[in-house]
């Protein structure tokens, strides 16, 4: 009776406890996914394979826990590689791979960073797909996630990213 007792305790302690997600859920666009935002904003980290920057990102930034918490619970996470060969949809609109150089672009590459490539690139879309902002380069957590709330959590609707930083840096 005392086991069934401790096990009926222990059951209990651990069902109130809440575990953090372990991985961000990225969709990965291509020419079939068909992106639902139900309202909220999109974030689109823009990659290729052979970015090594990218890697890094997704090594290290991409599976820090509260990374992962404020893209999972505030954004639709995409990822998407620049140099697809396929077309896409996005937004109801066709995009299409241009070779050029050695490999080419996706044309929604280049219309999500204004023509401003650089990789790793983190794309910020409001509800409605209008742009937020660009985020390019690699970023550590910490930071990341300072970015991830501003925009997240609206604070860019009232105040600029300078006064944001200054008030929430550590």
């Amino acid at each position: 009776m005392r086991f069934l007792f401790f096990i009926l305790l222990l059951n209990l302690n651990f069902s109130n406890l809440t575990y953090a997600q372990s991985k961000v859920e990225w969709i990965e666009l291509d020419n079939n996914t068909k992106i639902n935002n139900n309202g909220k904003k999109i974030i689109i980290d823009l990659y290729t394979d052979w970015c090594g920057w990218c890697k890094v990102m997704d090594r290290n930034t991409f599976t820090n826990p509260d990374v992962i918490d404020h893209i999972n619970n505030n954004f639709v996470p995409v990822k998407f590689d620049a140099e697809y060969q396929n077309s896409v949809v996005f937004n109801n609109n066709s995009y299409n791979f241009v070779k050029s150089g050695r490999k080419g672009i996706n044309e929604l590459a280049y219309y999500l960073t204004n023509g401003n490539l650089s990789y790793p690139m983190t794309v910020f879309l409001d509800e409605n797909y209008n742009l937020i902002t660009l985020l390019p380069g690699y970023h550590k957590p910490n930071f990341y996630n300072l970015v991830l709330k501003y925009i997240g959590e609206d604070y860019w609707k009232d105040m600029s990213w300078d006064e944001y930083s200054k008030k929430h840096s550590r």
